[in-house]
């Protein structure tokens, strides 16, 4: 995790998360928060910020009577988005008539302003983080990731899968001795909005959010048209520096833009010799789902959870549905099966098993608005531990991936 900031204090303004979030989206730059509401754990009213792709949004609860509290994760992105965030809520602070009357930064910069101890805050940590690594790998630990989202296990070729592209044991071995060579899995490093900021942000997205694939939703779109946003800019700034024309030039074309600036960066990426694509979402993804079961998808996929915790993947041709349940008073994988409802569906009614895990699942042929649909109805069980689902698909071709997709289902208890 690295950096992180904690407040507590007292806003004169009325409304305190409706205030920030005017003030806060209202700053202009290149990293204006993208606002949403929830409730926290305790059910208090919540403002999330998500201003970069590789830091969790900056969250900010109401506790009631005129007071809030701040949390911002800041190490993943690097110590210029620390800088950054100490900066937005020191204005705000200012703006907004925000007293703080409890402080936690571990780095001291959000008091002290002293860019170099919080770099060197942040080198100590990476080096830390390094040898940790290091010992887990020497133990045969593998799928390691650094300053990555929680929930979803990326696959790739490398040892360490971090923001900006996979590392290698070596490029490892050298961060623990000397943790100023690691400073590039750090997508904001230096002070303010550079190019290269604005660069390594839009490499950290593509690594990590975008699907390859054209835009199925609003919110992909954006994100498309953020990264894009984010290139331009610094590409004025620093036109020389090196970008990832190859991904701009995909991004252009999944969106179907014809302009003037599709054409440039195209002729741009037509030019470049091959190498490996960015984008970890070109592949599968292992999705950490509910009751303690994973699941490993298409990474192109769209993803969402529903109110009754039903978990739904899904693109152009097809879909995953996931729920789960423990069923009381029984130990028995077998049992715990025969608990569940009887599968829909008039095919066979195919099982399989690996260890104490058990499975079944039948295909049944569907409609939906006057299209063909074929649906794998599934059940797993591990223990008391159940699960069910659908997985839903238009071609015939897709049935072998439909069965794979539902027998890739992992248990936290099988490992």
């Amino acid at each position: 995790m690295g950096t992180a900031i904690l407040l507590r204090g007292a806003c004169r303004e009325s409304g305190a998360l409706d205030a920030i979030e005017a003030f806060a989206t209202s700053r202009g730059g290149a990293f204006v928060p993208l606002a949403s509401r929830a409730e926290d754990e305790d059910g208090r009213p919540l403002l999330a910020l998500a201003i970069h792709p590789a830091a969790e949004p900056l969250r900010v609860i109401d506790v009631g009577r005129g007071r809030i509290v701040v949390e911002a994760t800041t190490g993943t992105a690097g110590p210029g988005y620390h800088a950054h965030v100490a900066e937005l809520l020191h204005a705000a602070s200012d703006a907004l008539g925000i007293a703080w009357d409890h402080v936690e930064d571990e780095s001291g910069y959000f008091e002290s302003r002293d860019r170099r101890a919080l770099e060197d805050a942040t080198k100590i940590w990476l080096a830390t983080t390094a040898m940790e690594i290091l010992s887990l790998h020497a133990r045969g630990v593998r799928g390691v990731q650094l300053s990555l989202p929680e929930g979803t296990i990326f696959e790739h070729p490398g040892v360490l899968a971090t923001p900006m592209g996979p590392r290698d044991v070596a490029w490892i071995e050298r961060v623990a001795r000397t943790p100023g060579d690691g400073i590039d899995v750090f997508p904001w490093w230096e002070h303010g909005e550079t190019a290269k900021t604005l660069r390594d942000a839009a490499i950290a997205a593509m690594w990590i959010d975008v699907r390859w694939r054209p835009p199925i939703l609003d919110a992909e779109r954006a994100l498309f048209e953020r990264v894009l946003g984010w290139l331009d800019r610094g590409q004025t700034l620093a036109p020389d520096l090196e970008w990832p024309w190859r991904e701009q030039s995909e991004l252009l074309e999944r969106l179907g833009e014809d302009s003037l600036r599709a054409t440039r960066v195209h002729l741009r990426a037509s030019a470049l010799p091959p190498a490996a694509a960015i984008g970890y979402r070109r592949n599968p993804v292992r999705v950490t789902l509910s009751g303690g079961w994973s699941m490993r998808v298409p990474g192109e996929l769209a993803e969402r959870w529903e109110e009754r915790g039903t978990w739904v993947a899904w693109d152009a041709s097809r879909s995953v549905w996931f729920n789960s349940l423990e069923v009381e008073g029984t130990t028995s994988s077998d049992k715990t099966l025969a608990a569940l409802p009887e599968i829909e569906g008039e095919g066979d009614l195919m099982g399989f098993d690996r260890g104490p895990l058990r499975a079944v699942a039948r295909f049944a042929d569907g409609e939906e608005d006057g299209q063909r649909l074929v649906q794998l109805h599934a059940h797993a069980a591990l223990g008391a531990h159940a699960a069910f689902g659908t997985v839903v698909i238009t071609k015939d071709d897709d049935r072998e991936w439909a069965l794979e997709t539902w027998s890739s289902l992992v248990h936290v208890e099988e490992r």
